[in-house]
């Protein structure tokens, strides 16, 4: 019969696909693309951040190095004071545009009286001056001179003022302070050195 051959003929069986499971005693294969790590070019990215940030300081500290006035306010630059006799003490004040060097002498005590030599060498500006001392064992009690030659004090530019300060205070180390004269509750002092009692 037409078409019998066919049916007597053994059929092929369909395609399946290849068995691809290991054995049970061999490890299955790794995929190296499953674990591939992005961490190297996220180091390259960082390595280039922190080559550009560290320029950028480098670069800002070379042009503050070279011009200091870049980063800091138009204030006067305080003057070298010269170094004072022995005995003496000497610091650079500064209020407003007034610049200079003070020097003061150690105590001369007869009781609790005390005699300080001064010298006030102005800089630049001009400026009126008064000084007053303060107690180191209370801190509250503010003395006034009661003598001397620079209770007030006129001061320009390159005329130096010396002279004394007497006071009536008890005996110990206290602070004497170089103020503004006429000075007012909100004026701070301009200046303050420790005389040793």
């Amino acid at each position: 019969m037409p078409g019998q051959r066919f049916q007597s003929q053994p059929t092929a069986a369909p395609d399946r696909p290849a068995d691809t499971s290991t054995p049970p005693d061999q490890p299955a294969a790794v995929s190296v693309q499953r674990y591939r790590s992005h961490s190297p070019l996220l180091g390259v990215i960082l390595g280039v951040v922190v080559v550009v940030f560290l320029a950028g300081v480098v670069v800002v500290s070379n042009r503050l190095l070279n011009n200091p006035s870049a980063g800091s306010s138009s204030t006067p630059a305080l003057p070298v004071c010269p170094t004072p006799s022995p005995g003496w003490q000497a610091i650079p004040y500064e209020s407003g545009s007034a610049t200079g060097c003070w020097a003061a002498s150690e105590g001369q005590w007869d009781g609790d009286i005390v005699t300080i030599a001064t010298t006030v060498t102005p800089d630049q500006g001009s400026l009126n001056v008064t000084f007053f001392a303060l107690d180191n064992a209370t801190m509250n009690n503010q003395y006034s001179p009661d003598g001397g030659t620079m209770m007030d004090v006129s001061l320009q530019p390159g005329q130096s003022s010396s002279g004394t300060l007497i006071f009536e205070i008890p005996r110990g180390d206290f602070t004497l302070y170089m103020a503004k004269d006429p000075s007012s509750a909100t004026d701070a002092p301009i200046q303050a050195m420790v005389i040793t009692g």
